[in-house]
């Protein structure tokens, strides 16, 4: 026999690392936001990175928090 055939095990979520990556993606969303909005960039490489970074955390936040119907 294979595992497929018996019941799959329930497994608890693992609440201490979904805390984490939420306060990683917080604290990366607030603070490129703060140096996209404040920041007077001479490097525009810098600027593409910020933007980058406040996007992504952004897109995931709001994935992270839709509604599931």
């Amino acid at each position: 026999m294979t595992s497929h055939d018996s019941k799959p095990e329930t497994m608890k979520p693992n609440y201490t690392l979904r805390r984490l990556k939420f306060a990683a993606a917080v604290i990366g969303f607030v603070s490129s936001m703060t140096l996209l909005f404040t920041w007077h960039v001479t490097d525009r490489r810098m600027a593409w990175l910020v933007a980058g970074i406040y996007i992504l955390t952004g897109l995931w936040l709001t994935v992270r928090f839709a509604p599931r119907d």
